[in-house]
């Protein structure tokens, strides 16, 4: 009985041990489409990789595809492997460097990927997937309407108005394209071509507590916000 216990915990401690040294990678996969994420998967554990997505804004110091990597990984190989399975994925790395500080992992037996489009507008650094936030109208002495513009991961989007007067009721919900850049449109339910057009920006701003990177929508052709009116978004890093 007591040998059996013992092999009982020595099964139990290896395993334990064998789940520790897995190395850990996280995906920050936004970009990704279904696809592109089940062949990241399937790829890493197959290789004994743990494996975390996730659908986080990327730091604005990051303009490439990325690997960070934490300098207490246990085993030398684990990038090189890593490196070699995103080749076969057709993820191409531009850029490789150690963390040592500045995220929640950093001091684990982990890394990181970072993975743009295939297709990039680099001069501009907006893509379809960053457009899909609520935007808020900037109010001033031309543009008085309190209004939210939120446009959704589905292609949907939604004006929302208080009190909106009868005949914008067709214009406040429908589809949003973003065919080229600095392009948005809005196309109404049942309407067959669009007649909203917005013109994208993207700044970056810096106030007493820390940056902000705002996309800005200037209204070109609207039926429901002013022209020359702009509706944004900001994130806070």
């Amino acid at each position: 009985m007591k040998s059996i216990l013992l092999l009982n915990i020595l099964v139990f401690i290896g395993l334990i041990s064998g789940c520790a040294s897995q190395p850990k990678v996280y995906i920050y996969g936004k970009y990704l489409d279904k696809q592109q994420t089940n062949e990241l998967n399937e790829a890493l554990t197959a290789r004994n990789f743990l494996v975390e997505f996730n659908d986080f804004d990327f730091p604005t110091s990051i303009t490439q595809n990325t690997i960070l990597y934490s300098l207490l990984l246990e085993d030398a190989e684990t990038l090189t492997v890593a490196q070699n399975i995103f080749e076969q994925l057709d993820i191409a790395v531009d850029n490789v460097q150690g963390l040592t500080k500045g995220n929640h992992w950093y001091t684990k037996n982990s890394l990181a990927l970072f993975v743009f489009p295939a297709e990039t507008n680099l001069h501009s650094g907006v893509f379809k997937q960053d457009l899909a936030q609520t935007y808020q109208l900037e109010v001033n002495e031309d543009c008085q309407l309190k209004a939210d513009l939120e446009l959704k991961p589905n292609g949907k989007y939604r004006f929302i108005i208080d009190n909106p007067a009868t005949q914008l009721n067709k214009y406040l919900q429908g589809d949003w394209l973003y065919r080229q850049y600095p392009y948005l449109e809005l196309r109404p339910d049942k309407e067959p071509y669009s007649s909203g057009y917005f013109q994208i920006s993207k700044i970056s701003e810096q106030d007493q507590i820390s940056k902000i990177d705002f996309i800005r929508l200037t209204a070109i052709e609207s039926k429901v916000v002013p022209a020359g009116c702009t509706l944004e978004f900001g994130l806070r890093y």
